[in-house]
């Protein structure tokens, strides 16, 4: 049975309940506060999973994927954090099902060289549909002004940028899992979140002295978020290592209907049509990629 496929289906329900928290704390804290004070937390629950599994050895390849995956990663969390910050969720969070289109295209080259079959890649194409459709309403000023729109407003710039970024972290994430000996998961997270931590730690003193004051203001929320990254991330790695990542990347992708839903629930963010029926043609994207399999 594909059971990473239902792994990365509930990575993408905890995903978007940590992006409904994120966008209810960037109101008192940075977006490199945020992405920073995370990791910290999330990376000793990270660090017992790893030790528990082994530390594997290790080629030249591996060095390359976690560096790669640390810097792209983030790029892409700062520069999405910021978009989050200046726009309303249902305007920009659908922008994420464009990234596994990017990362298809990544996985497609050398070193991973993977290839999904038809129906898989039918699948991909019926989700970035969906994603044509959710901006539908301004079509009538042109075909092409649905994709132009994407670039027209600041906050969907970023956005766009953050996930053509983002869609290059998991290539180098499944090399770096490809290139432990036993395959460890739990190793290569845990390697590229101490790195992550210290590389953005002299830049935060540097920009913001006081930061630890918006960690200390925030507490309760940024340790549930540091245990849903924990939780979340672990069962993403799992899943990667198992699917093919071009595949992997699109299911996951379907936290953008739970961020959705729960942006309703909790801002009263009401979606408009089109964003409800750009969504239900990415489910029936993500069905396909299943039956594809």
């Amino acid at each position: 049975i594909d059971m990473w496929f239902y792994i990365a289906l509930a990575t993408s329900v905890i995903f978007a309940v940590s992006v409904i928290l994120n966008k209810k704390i960037l109101k008192g804290v940075s977006p490199s506060v945020l992405t920073w004070c995370t990791l910290v937390l999330a990376t000793p629950i990270i660090a017992v999973a790893a030790i528990r599994e082994g530390i594997p050895s290790l080629s030249t390849l591996f060095i390359i994927g976690i560096i790669g995956s640390v810097l792209f990663y983030t790029a892409s969390k700062i520069i999405q954090f910021r978009a989050m910050k200046i726009a309303e969720l249902s305007s920009i969070y659908p922008l994420v099902s464009l990234g596994p289109i990017f990362t298809l295209l990544f996985a497609f080259l050398p070193p991973l060289n993977e290839k999904p079959g038809l129906i898989a890649i039918i699948g991909i194409l019926v989700t970035l549909f969906g994603v044509y459709v959710l901006n539908v309403s301004n079509a009538k000023e042109g075909l092409l002004k649905p994709i132009k729109l994407l670039f027209e407003n600041k906050a969907s710039a970023l956005m766009i940028l953050s996930v053509v970024i983002d869609s290059v972290v998991i290539a180098f994430d499944k090399l770096a899992i490809n290139n432990t000996i036993p395959q460890n998961t739990t190793f290569v997270l845990l390697s590229e979140n101490i790195l992550v931590i210290v590389g953005l730690l002299p830049i935060l003193y540097l920009r913001n002295k006081n930061f630890t004051q918006q960690i200390f203001d925030n507490k309760k929320l940024f340790i549930v978020l540091g245990l849903l990254n924990a939780i979340s991330t672990i069962l993403a790695f799992t899943a990667v290592s198992g699917g093919s990542v071009g595949i992997v990347s699109t299911i996951l992708k379907t936290q953008l209907l739970f961020v959705l839903l729960f942006s309703f629930i909790f801002f009263k963010d009401r979606p408009r049509l089109e964003t409800i029926i750009g969504s239900i043609i990415m489910i029936t994207g993500v069905v396909l990629i299943k039956m594809g399999l």
